[in-house]
């Protein structure tokens, strides 16, 4: 379901960013490879949790590893989804719950054709205590 919802977001993004890039990863959905398009959104807000969530994680070797994962939603969401990777330029504080406004970039790994999103920080909106 967590899959289903990361999958729902990107595209959300996809839909409403405005971009040329015709950069697509695949992901896989419920057991399905899905074509997602990943595109450059200057600005977006996401709400970031004052605690990280327990989240398995991919190492280089290709096995999953269990770790802390930050924790988001956006204004309109009512869950929190992990994020699987970091913001560029933000510096967690657990017990703070945070309002940032940041970017996505398409981004191509190095030595590979592997288009992935990267959130990097536009600024801190607000950081409240908890």
């Amino acid at each position: 379901m967590k899959k289903l919802a990361l999958a729902a977001l990107m595209t959300t993004f996809a839909l409403s960013g405005c971009s040329t890039m015709d950069n697509e990863r695949t992901m896989v959905v419920e057991g399905q490879p899905m074509n997602v398009k990943v595109v450059n959104i200057p600005s977006f807000e996401v709400e970031i949790a004052p605690r990280k969530a327990v989240c398995d994680l991919t190492a280089t070797d290709g096995s999953m590893v269990e770790s802390q994962c930050l924790q988001y939603r956006q204004t309109y969401q009512k869950n929190y989804t992990t994020l699987n990777g970091n913001i560029q330029g933000f510096t967690y504080e657990p017990n703070y719950r945070y309002m940032l406004d940041i970017r996505q970039e398409a981004m191509t790994e190095e030595g590979s054709d592997v288009v992935q999103p990267v959130w990097i920080l536009n600024k801190v909106i607000s950081k409240t205590a908890e």
